[in-house]
Parts: structure tokens; C-alpha cells; sequence
């Protein structure tokens, strides 16, 4: 009943070490080209030049082999599914990863998740379980919550927790099913936020673009990020870009280590997500080529991306969204624990904090309506003077997506709403213009709502550049004709 299951990589391994990457993931080489070239052996366009191949050992190995010669020991398949590239099957080879295990973790319960075991590797499956029948709006799916090892901020093992949602009728297509690699926007960060168990309860409000990419046949996999449990333990990491960044790439290798589950390694994968999740999703186009290569990436959709951070928190700061600035402080908090944090606040902070802790994002945007930092640190710090505590100014800019130097090497979809009133457009656009003139290609696109309305504004947009990337069309470069504006 559910989709079949597609050759997996022969030399696929355990995933690279993981550690503090260069904040850009790969983009401090250079690009010595920025042009684009179709993929030896597919239908895919990426960043020609040097180096900006972006495939691993395996499956360069593939592209040679196309010329009729089978190497046995270290071959993959090819865009046709099982057949390599030369046309003979390779043979079975085992999971990269050591076997999951079923059943709710080691401590007794999901999210009460475990320190990363020794010797485990980022993207390994640890645990998972059937999800609650009401995970998507969608009858035809079979889902799963999952446990998985991922890297924190700062380059150390933590464990995430997600789900995997494929459909029951079989691909129709060539090759594996797609994969949809949805990082999704902000939740809050209160336990009860988690999009696993949000899903679990059918209150998770991007279900309607995640059971609209369902539709289309592709399976999603989306990830927690870094935090779950009764006891907010891990704490969630809310924006820390390169926390994120990690979470959604190691969410891609997942789904085909669950038995039955029909999935591949193999499988071309898309990321998208919005808001928050377009941060995600921006960061996992940066950090892809040395963090994560193994993962097939086609494209990036990134919408109402949260670029320079400061920035972000400037605008908010006294605001009506204020309690999301609130929130991203206590997550970059989180995230870095040497962070100058609960000296600093005053008893109003305290309880702002005590109450943004255990809400969700509308909680979030009640409790935190109109509130100045000011008014909740000692002596009335002030937003700039704060930033120049400890690493507060670095850590943001170091987690802020699209910043000098970064690239995607993957055609990236870019839009944002015109009316934004939460993420400055002005931030969106910079974000858009840094890329395009490190040499990534952007299709961009805006619509005229403000910014929850265009998360679903652009649904149809996103899904026809996923569709787009899978067939292997050439891609649009709007960075061509407007190089500075979404």
C-alpha cells in the first residue's frame, strides 16, 4: 500500500563529522563560475564551476560509469529509480546508519529524548512510532514520529525530534518518491508547540501546505527543530539559524531509514518553508554542500525569510509582534548559554519570560504586545545597548541567514508579501540581493498580503517550482534583470 521502495546509493556512509561549519557553509571558497549545467545522469541544473558540482564520490563515480562501464562495489541509481546509469540494477546494499529502533525512546517516553549516543551520527534515526491518524488532513498517508541525532548551534550532537508523512498509493513517476523537506515557520516555543505533536492533535497551521504537497505525491518530512519534552528539555533554539539549518538537512535522510516507509536516499528533495521555516530553509541551502551533501537537493523555496537578525528585532522591539522578538532572544539564549540573559532581566522580564516559555505564537503575540526591551531588563537596557553584552551582536549576525558570502547551489525560489509587517521587506530584500550577487540563482516573486496571509498567498507559486525542480527544468534567474529587490 505504500510507495515502493527505490535502490538505495551503494556507497552511501555515515554522514560527514559534524562540527562548527564556516557560517556560510561552503560559500568561502568562491565561486570561480557562476553559470548553471544540467547534472551528468539527470535532469537537474546546478551551479556549474569550480567545484560547485555539489555530488559526492559515488555518485561522480555514476556519471563516469554512463559511458557503459559498472563498477559493482560503488554506484548509484539514477533519475530513472532502479536502474544506474548504465542500466544494470546495482545490488542491495545495507542502510548507512544502524538500525532505529520502535517504541517510544529509551527514557519511556518520546519527547523526553536522550543525549546523542556515542558514536552516533548526524541524520541517524534513533527511535520512532506510529503518528496519531490525524497527523495530516489527508486519509491516505501513513506517518511517523521520529527521533533523530543533529548538531546543535554549536557544532555538538543533540537529538530532534519530527515527523515523516508518505502517501499510501505508489509513486507514479520515474526514479524514487520526491521529498519535501518542509521546515515549518513559528510555532512558539512552549512545549506543547512542537509541529509533531501539533500534528498529533490536527492544530498545526501549515497543514495546508503540507497535505497540499501530500497531494501531489511527494512525501514531506518535517522537523521539531531543537527542542520537545514536558520539561522543555532540549530548550527550543527559536531562530538560531545554524541549529535549524542542521535540524532540516538531517531531516532528509530520516524517512528512508524507516522500515516500510517506501523511501530512498536517493530520493531528489526540495526544502521549503516560510518565516521562521524560510530562515530554515535558507540556512539549510548555505550549510548543504559541506554539512549534509549526501541529501539530493534540487531547490530551495524560501519565503519571508528573517535575514539580519538585529535588524529584525529592532523593528519588533515596542511593537505589536514584539513577544516574537521575546521569543527569539530566549532561543539564541538557549542556543548559546554564555549569553548575558537572566541577569539582565527585571521582574517584569521575568514574568514575560515565564509566560513566553510554555506559549504558543498567539500567546506569544498577546503577552509581548507593545513591550520595549527596555522595559524589561534592569536599569532599562535599551535593544542596542544589550547588544553590546557579551556575544549577543555576533551570535545573531552569525545565525542570520544571507548574509556576505553566502551561496545556495541549488535554484532557489525567494518571495515575500508587500505588505509585511513583521520581517521589514527591506531585510527580505537584502537577504535576496546578498544572494543573487554571491551567484546564486533566485526565482523571486511577491503578493500582496501581509505577512501570515502570503504564507498561503504562495502555495501554488512554491509547489510549481517544486514541480519544476523535480522535472529538471531549466531554472528562472530573476537575479538577471533585478538584482536588488524580491
Amino acid at each position: 500500500m505504500r510507495g515502493t521502495t527505490a535502490g538505495r546509493p551503494a556507497c552511501d556512509s555515515a554522514a560527514a563529522p559534524a562540527g562548527r561549519h564556516a557560517q556560510h557553509g561552503g560559500g568561502a571558497g568562491g565561486v570561480g563560475d557562476h553559470g548553471w549545467a544540467r547534472r551528468a545522469g539527470a535532469g537537474q541544473w546546478r551551479r556549474a564551476g569550480a567545484g560547485r558540482w555539489r555530488r559526492d564520490g559515488a555518485r561522480a563515480a555514476a556519471a563516469v560509469l554512463s559511458l557503459g562501464l559498472v563498477l559493482a562495489a560503488c554506484t548509484t541509481t539514477g533519475s530513472g529509480g532502479g536502474t544506474g546509469s548504465g542500466g544494470s540494477s546495482p545490488a542491495p546494499q545495507p542502510d548507512p546508519y544502524p538500525a532505529a529502533v520502535q517504541g517510544p525512546g529509551p527514557n519511556g517516553s518520546f519527547y523526553d529524548v536522550p543525549s546523542a549516543p556515542a558514536g552516533s551520527v548526524h541524520g541517524q534515526l534513533l527511535y520512532y512510532e506510529p503518528a496519531p491518524s490525524d497527523a495530516t488532513a489527508l486519509p491516505n498517508t501513513t506517518d511517523w514520529t521520529v527521533a533523530y541525532v543533529s548538531t546543535d548551534a554549536q557544532g555538538k550532537p543533540d537529538v530532534v525530534t519530527g515527523t515523516v508523512i508518505v502517501p499510501t498509493a505508489p509513486w507514479p513517476g520515474p526514479g524514487p518518491r520526491p521529498v519535501v523537506d518542509y521546515a515549518v515557520g513559528t510555532q512558539g516555543i512552549g512545549p506543547s508547540c512542537a509541529p509533531s505533536k501539533l500534528f498529533g492533535t490536527n492544530s498545526e497551521y501549515e497543514s495546508v501546505n503540507i497535505d497540499a504537497t501530500v497531494a501531489k505525491g511527494y512525501a514531506v518530512v518535517a522537523t521539531d527543530y531543537q527542542w520537545s519534552g514536558t520539561t522543555d528539555t532540549p530548550p527550543a533554539t527559536y531562530v538560531a539559524g545554524l541549529s535549524e539549518g542542521h535540524a532540516v538537512l538531517d531531516m532528509a535522510r530520516v524517512g528512508a531509514q524507516i522500515p516500510g516507509s517506501g523511501l530512498s536516499f536517493s530520493a531528489p528533495t526540495v526544502v521549503w518553508g516560510y518565516s521562521q521555516g524560510g530562515g530554515a530553509a535558507t540556512w539549510a541551502g548555505q550549510l548543504w554542500p559541506s554539512y549534509q551533501p549526501k541529501v539530493d537537493l534540487v531547490g530551495v523555496a524560501a519565503g519571508g525569510v528573517p535575514g539580519n537578525l538585529i535588524q529584525v528585532g529592532e523593528s519588533l522591539d515596542g511593537g505589536a509582534f514584539a513577544g516574537l522578538a521575546g521569543i527569539a532572544i530566549i532561543g539564541m539564549a538557549n542556543a548559546y548559554p554564555d549569553l548575558p540573559f537572566t541577569s539582565l532581566l527585571n521582574a517584569t522580564g521575568q514574568q514575560l519570560v515565564a509566560k513566553l516559555d510554555t506559549a504558543c505564537v498567539a500567546g506569544d503575540i498577546i503577552d509581548g504586545a507593545g513591550m520595549r526591551i527596555s522595559q524589561v531588563t534592569t536599569g532599562g537596557l535599551t535593544l542596542q545597548q544589550v547588544l553590546k553584552l557579551g556575544n549577543w551582536q555576533a551570535d545573531l549576525l552569525q545565525n542570520s541567514p544571507g548574509q556576505p558570502g553566502a551561496t545556495i547551489d541549488v535554484p532557489t525560489f525567494m518571495y515575500r508579501g508587500d505588505v509585511d509587517e513583521i520581517i521589514p521587506t527591506s531585510v527580505e530584500d537584502q537577504v535576496y540581493a546578498t544572494l543573487c550577487s554571491d551567484g546564486t540563482v533566485i526565482q523571486s516573486a511577491t503578493f500582496p498580503g501581509e505577512h501570515a496571509l502570503t504564507l498561503f498567498e504562495a502555495q501554488g507559486a512554491a509547489l510549481t517550482f517544486i514541480a519544476q525542480r523535480l522535472a529538471g527544468d531549466q531554472p528562472t534567474n530573476s537575479c538577471t534583470t533585478n538584482g536588488t529587490s524580491l
